[in-house]
């Protein structure tokens, strides 16, 4: 045991003393900090639309618009105006979105959105027809009704699997969370087949090996590795959901955070199934040069689980985003998605863990034969079949 830590203390403590490691982890915080600040300083709080009215029909119509606003998803006030030269400066002050002129005109400094002008068209096209129903003597309370706009309630027959909206901001933050999980385990993964490989090129290996088992450096080097990853992950988890919780920009449901919570212990689960996968492919090559050939495997199955993550932003009740989110392989990167966007259970979570629990005790100590069978061997490619029947030769 005491080998195991002095092996995993190495590892943890060659990679954070690394400039390239210290440099990137800081990019990472300020992209995270300025992700979670930016829409607190540039993000208005006041979504009224402010419409500024010239005379008395103009004022007119802006009052139908704000009996009309709610109906076009709006909240308007009005703001009195003498002139258009009033106008025009509090258009260029920021003061008011529009300016109505009259009844059937209206002054913008750029343009104006959709929404607004639906609403104003409306309004506009009230106020002449009220006109119309005063000359023909229509009672007062009669018009009022005949203006009042409200939404359509529409029912559906049979639901319809949507997809889930990638820009709310609650699955923006879950699926960043998830992307930042991918982007760890296909580099911390990397660098448990690389340092093997580094250490059979050198002949570093045979050394270490004089002094200690096979399994207590594959280990530590697996231990080393995936703390220095945790401590990392638990670090981003930090700044980011702290700097959430004190700038209030986001409303963030329970379900969010539940998944954003199990990115840490899946990203546990996570490295412990790819790294054991990433030993056993550093294990049966010699040279840094021919690591890439045997780890391209290992990645598309990570870029595949990628791929179903985003499948599952898309159709979250399909079968494939189901099964996605209990297989091991995939469950890491795909799970948190579907707990934020409701489409999984609790008993569903535990399901997976224990299938991805179930699978690692397997993966660990096959990648410990491989690697015993295997990391002696300097010359050339070692197939599988061949690291696994050394192994047994010497068994």
């Amino acid at each position: 045991m005491r080998v195991l830590l002095l092996v995993a203390t190495r590892e943890f403590t060659e990679r954070l003393r690394s400039k390239a490691f210290v440099i990137s982890n800081l990019v990472v915080l300020v992209v995270i900090l300025g992700s979670v600040l930016a829409p607190a300083l540039f993000v208005d709080d006041d979504p009224t639309t402010s419409l500024g009215v010239i005379g008395d029909e103009a004022a007119a119509v802006g009052e139908l618009a704000v009996g009309q606003a709610a109906a076009f998803d709006l909240d308007v006030e009005v703001v009195a105006l003498d002139d258009r030269a009033a106008a025009d400066q509090s258009l260029l002050d920021g003061e008011v979105d529009a300016v109505l002129l009259d009844a059937a005109s209206a002054v913008v400094e750029r343009s104006m959105g959709p929404r607004l002008s639906s609403l104003l068209a409306s309004a506009a096209n009230a106020h002449r027809l009220d006109a119309v129903l005063d000359e023909a003597g229509v009672a007062p309370e009669m018009r009022a009704q005949l203006f009042a706009v409200a939404p359509l309630q529409v029912e559906a027959l049979e639901e319809r699997d949507e997809a889930i909206d990638v820009f709310d901001p609650s699955i923006l933050v879950v699926y960043a969370a998830v992307f930042l999980l991918y982007g760890l385990l296909v580099i911390y993964g990397q660098w448990v087949s690389q340092g093997i490989v580094e250490e059979k090129q050198s002949r570093v290996v045979e050394v270490l090996l004089a002094s200690m088992r096979p399994s207590e450096l594959l280990g530590g080097k697996i231990l080393g590795l995936g703390a220095l990853g945790l401590l990392q992950i638990v670090l981003f988890a930090v700044v980011g959901v702290g700097g959430l919780l004190a700038t209030g920009v986001l409303d963030i449901p329970a379900a969010s955070w539940g998944a954003l919570a199990l990115v840490v212990p899946w990203f546990v689960l996570g490295y412990l199934l790819y790294a054991s996968l990433f030993a056993m492919a550093g294990a049966l090559v010699s040279r840094v040069e021919d690591l890439q050939s045997v780890v391209m495997p290992v990645i598309i199955v990570l870029v595949f689980a990628l791929f179903a993550a985003q499948f599952a932003l898309a159709a979250p009740d399909s079968v494939v985003a189901s099964v996605a989110g209990v297989v091991p392989f995939t469950a890491p990167i795909v799970q948190p998605i579907l707990i934020s966007a409701g489409m999984a259970s609790w008993v569903e979570v535990a399901v997976s863990i224990l299938l991805a629990a179930a699978l690692i005790a397997v993966l660990i100590p096959l990648a410990g034969r491989v690697y015993r069978g295997g990391v002696l061997r300097t010359r050339g490619r070692v197939p599988l079949r061949e690291a696994l029947a050394a192994m047994r030769q010497r068994g």
